[in-house]
């Protein structure tokens, strides 16, 4: 007996599944490298890149789960993935940008290492973002009427 899938194998190995690994495998190590680093964590700088950092990873990774177990067409069948996910990956591209800048101020090898992970996700949030403003310009453009 075959049963159906619940899940999407090949999400993972399409274009936007990788950027989202890469982007989980980067803000991890990035966050590794700023909560290890010699610096204390409470000082504002460091402070706001764990924290955006990890917004970012449960983001990205409930996008992630949310495309792969097939939920946005199950659950909400009225909103449009396309535009929240460029929403959710616009603003994540912004707060890497803003967290790595200014992570990158301070002269500490590990905080450059992690300002080098942020700044790989905010290129990566770039592209998905650029992705699904393209894709949902597309679908707007086949849905035109004369």
């Amino acid at each position: 007996m075959a049963g159906s899938q619940d899940y999407d194998r090949q999400y993972l190995r399409s274009m936007s599944g990788l950027c989202k690994v890469a982007c989980l495998l980067c803000s991890f190590v990035g966050f590794l490298c700023i909560a290890c680093g010699p610096v204390r964590i409470s000082n504002f700088r460091g402070s706001f890149y764990l924290v955006v950092v990890s917004l970012g990873f449960v983001a990205t990774l409930v996008l992630l789960l949310a495309r792969y177990l097939r939920l946005w067409e199950r659950q909400c069948r009225r909103c449009d993935p396309v535009l929240w996910s460029l929403a959710v990956h616009s603003s994540l591209a912004l707060g890497y940008f803003t967290a790595s800048g200014l992570v990158l101020s301070l002269d500490i090898g590990a905080y450059t290492v992690g300002a080098f992970f942020g700044l790989t996700v905010f290129s990566l949030n770039g592209l998905e973002a650029y992705a699904n403003y393209r894709r949902s310009r597309q679908r707007d453009v086949a849905t035109q009427t004369i």
